[in-house]
């Protein structure tokens, strides 16, 4: 349940902050974009952006299950783990993308820090979901 959870709210964030951040662009290109667009558009891309989702719920797996293997070392730095590996799981996952599409980002707003960060931030709050959801440790 933690780990749907947390792959969900941060493809919610995520999809939800490229929509807004495009859209932004457009504004700045002088065309107009009312509310009703904005909402529109972000229900279209969050029904839509399945590859995300599926892209999400790997990276997660794979972030969660290191920081799980560092955390048997260090488990006071459970919070801040899980957390950091949400963040660098969508990071690592766009640079792997950016690469493998011969330097080119299929997602648009990353191609700004701004864009880069704001995904980051989503993975970082998944990570947070996913610890906040998690048991408590057994005592030691």
């Amino acid at each position: 349940m933690a780990f749907v959870a947390a792959v969900l709210a941060a493809y919610v964030l995520a999809v939800l902050m490229y929509t807004q951040l495009n859209l932004g662009n457009v504004v700045e290109m002088g065309l107009t974009v009312t509310l009703a667009d904005r909402f529109s558009a972000a229900v279209h891309d969050l029904w839509s952006m399945n590859l995300l989702l599926a892209l999400i719920a790997v990276g997660f797996a794979i972030a969660f299950l290191v920081t799980h293997l560092v955390l048997r070392m260090l488990p006071q730095l459970r919070y801040l783990g899980y957390i950091l590996a949400g963040g660098l799981a969508i990071f690592v996952l766009d640079f792997s993308l950016y690469k493998a599409m011969g330097d080119m980002h299929i997602l648009a707003v990353t191609r700004t820090t701004v864009g880069t960060l704001a995904l980051s931030l989503a993975g970082a709050i998944g990570g947070y979901v996913f610890v906040r959801l998690l048991p408590p440790p057994a005592a030691a």
